[in-house]
């Protein structure tokens, strides 16, 4: 009889040779109801023969080759070929604690939730800091509820906007065809969120800290990328697609909110920019297509940090502001 499986593990793997490893170590299990489905995106390095060894001592991890497409094709694959009652995300190169798997095997079969949240470990090469922003907790969420819920909370910072520390439904995800949007290298796991929490009802919040995310020197969110303008004015373009298929409509206070954010964003990225008179070609860029400076808002309706930002942006200050930050960059 073969056994129902309820958690679906989705690793996308690229160039992670040094670090898969430990990652599967950290997931190894005799539990036949987890599979650990390794996607591999095109990898030139030695990360197959590395996964191939595992997949050959432990039956619950299969090895998926793929042309190389990026890490939203990767996971997007994972979840189509996920058999799990529920799905999570593992990046390559991080590592999960030793309590990682008893804990959601645990809560997936006593809590009946759409969405799991759990915290997690900032690891360095020489130490680590635990994020302690979630307690024990359950929200019961109203019709449409979660798209503005999740973009408040991520406004306080309380509920971070990746992937890795959640886990999903996997009928949820198929049914409503939700999946990562491709090309987009900046904020997909916002997009993805906020896309899944249309269709959520009940949320689990956990303090555990059951996820250690290692923070490579040589990591991409860590190098300039130049993309990264494009990428932030996609983003009221895929917020609005999201909300059509719910028919919500994004109050003007949520896309406020977004683009403030992606401002800071924005400066911030182009500070690292190599060439000073394309970063600030690219500043200027994004201030004339964001549509910000056509959004009116009380300024009550914004916490503290956003107040500033957006009082910078009417005094016409973001340019100052680049060069003064490039200068000490």
């Amino acid at each position: 009889m073969e056994t129902d499986i309820l958690l679906s593990i989705v690793i996308p793997v690229y160039n992670v040779q040094d670090y898969i490893g430990k990652c599967l170590n950290s997931l190894k299990t005799s539990d036949n109801r987890v599979e650990i489905l390794v996607v591999d995106d095109g990898s030139p390095d030695g990360s197959c023969e590395v996964i191939k060894n595992h997949e050959k001592n432990y039956p619950n991890i299969h090895y998926i080759k793929k042309e190389n497409g990026g890490v939203s094709s990767a996971r997007n694959l994972g979840i189509v070929l996920s058999k799990g009652k529920y799905v999570t995300f593992v990046d390559g190169d991080d590592f999960v604690d030793e309590q990682y798997l008893p804990k959601i095997m645990e809560y997936i079969q006593t809590l009946d939730f759409d969405l799991l949240c759990f915290d997690y470990c900032l690891t360095y090469d020489d130490h680590e800091t635990v994020l302690n922003d979630l307690n024990d907790e359950i929200l019961n969420l109203c019709d449409n509820a979660g798209f503005t819920w999740y973009i408040r909370q991520n406004m306080d910072e309380k509920v971070k906007q990746f992937c890795l520390n959640k886990v999903y439904r996997a009928d949820i995800l198929k049914m409503n065809k939700i999946e990562f949007p491709v090309g987009q290298s900046v904020g997909e796991d916002f997009l993805f969120n906020v896309e899944y929490l249309q269709y959520c009802k009940k949320v689990v919040f956990k303090s555990d800290c059951l996820y250690h995310y290692y923070q490579r020197q040589t990591s991409v969110m860590r190098t300039y990328n130049k993309k990264y303008t494009d990428h932030i004015l996609n983003y009221e373009a895929n917020l609005k697609r999201i909300a059509s298929k719910s028919n919500y409509t994004i109050s003007q206070n949520d896309i406020l909110y977004l683009y403030l954010k992606c401002w800071f964003g924005v400066i911030n990225q182009e500070t690292q920019n190599p060439n000073s008179e394309d970063g600030l070609d690219r500043i200027k860029m994004f201030m004339n297509q964001s549509g910000l400076k056509n959004i009116k808002i009380h300024y009550s309706d914004l916490d503290f940090k956003y107040k500033v930002y957006k009082c910078l942006v009417k005094l016409h200050l973001t340019i100052p502001i680049y060069k003064l930050l490039k200068k000490k960059a």
